[in-house]
């Protein structure tokens, strides 16, 4: 039997809550029915490998008698799957018909319940691309009773992520990754800035400055570990304008996804664990260039010719623009398409350290990045998220 892991979130609907606005004139006095997803309407499930998924449905109150409640997926992504897309600033890729069966098109809610029986999805991953999450939405189309649905709330997503196994490149103090064309590139002189790296550390820089590189470019716009003004295992943005220290303290041996989102035009830098805000602060006028050079160009686990990260990192991103925390989520094991990501929605370099791209930029825009020292590959077991 093949293993799966499915986190599928089965957030309930507020019934006491939708009652009270939808009943007040009277609308719904026989109940609604909806599917149980997250206040975005996802049913989301991490499939290790091809498997099952269950997911079910609720009315706002008690029937008296089995009532079956009808579905049908939804299959014209332009109407449905953009629209949501659009809304949540998601990237999901329509759900291929050939990789799952329903086990059925209705739910049953048996007699003196409000939750439907489980419906049942088989899945099937061969041929899922990595950095890819799928989508299949679904839409109520009726009941054999007097539940009705909310206008505008009859679709559900079922949402299908697959953990990514990559290989990561080990910096062993000394090694780094450095991006000679970056240099005076106009392309780099930026108002707006994402950037994101994906990282463990094996230990923290223990002499005078303290700091273990991560991404960027000394005095002008980097992400590291550790300063004289912090602890080695916090967080830090350093620049022309701008410097945050992160109020978390990070764990050795462990795999973070970190990001920055600095908006020169509204001042407001923010940083990003894992998706999640750990701290903001105003930021000066003066942009982010990351084609200058302070002593050293703009690379990963360097700066200023020293200051090396220990640890191992397995990929990298700079954007031309701010992502939202949803994209940061969605986004932090891998890209499926860096090209087109390039071409429509600013990617400006995207760097996979394994063994098979070893820091060539994957978007097209020619920032490679070239090893030196000591850099080595793990195989391709690190499963993100962990």
């Amino acid at each position: 039997m093949k293993k799966f892991i499915i986190a599928l979130a089965a957030l309930s609907m507020m019934a006491s809550c939708q009652k009270s606005i939808l009943y007040s004139e009277h609308l719904y006095d026989n109940g609604v029915v909806a599917f149980r997803a997250s206040s975005t309407g996802e049913m989301s499930a991490f499939l290790e490998e091809s498997g099952p998924v269950t997911f079910t449905l609720a009315s706002s109150v008690k029937v008296d008698k089995d009532v079956t409640v009808s579905f049908e997926p939804v299959r014209d992504s332009a109407a449905a799957l953009g629209a949501f897309n659009k809304a949540n600033g998601t990237n999901y890729w329509m759900l291929p018909e050939s990789n799952y069966t329903l086990s059925a098109k209705t739910a049953v809610i048996k007699a003196g319940s409000a939750v439907s029986l489980p419906v049942s999805m088989d899945v099937n991953i061969d041929g899922f691309k990595n950095g890819v999450i799928y989508c299949l939405p679904l839409k109520i189309t009726g009941s054999d009773s007097t539940l009705g649905s909310i206008p505008g709330q009859e679709y559900a997503y079922v949402v299908i992520r697959g953990y990514v196994y990559a290989s990561a490149a080990n910096l062993p103090g000394g090694s780094y990754f450095e991006m000679p064309t970056t240099v005076n590139d106009p392309r780099l002189q930026l108002e707006v800035c994402t950037m994101e790296i994906r990282v463990k550390a094996n230990s923290w820089a223990s002499a005078n400055p303290y700091i273990s590189s991560l991404i960027g470019v000394e005095e002008n716009f980097l992400l590291r570990f550790g300063d004289i003004s912090c602890d080695p295992n916090q967080l830090q943005l350093a620049g022309q304008g701008v410097s945050i220290t992160s109020k978390a303290h990070f764990d050795t041996g462990k795999w973070y996804h970190i990001a920055v989102v600095a908006d020169g035009v509204k001042q407001t830098c923010d940083l990003y664990i894992n998706g999640v805000l750990d701290s903001s602060t105003p930021m000066g006028g003066k942009g982010i260039n990351l084609g200058k050079v302070y002593n050293s160009k703009f690379a990963i686990g360097m700066s200023e010719k020293g200051r090396y990260l220990n640890g191992q990192v397995s990929e990298a991103r700079v954007w031309g623009r701010l992502l939202s925390p949803t994209e940061l989520i969605n986004g932090q094991c891998s890209i499926a398409d860096p090209v087109k990501e390039a071409q429509e929605n600013k990617l400006l370099g995207y760097w996979k350290l394994d063994d098979e791209n070893r820091g060539k930029d994957l978007t097209g825009n020619g920032f490679d990045g070239y090893a030196h020292g000591n850099v080595t590959y793990t195989p391709a077991n690190i499963r993100c998220p962990e």
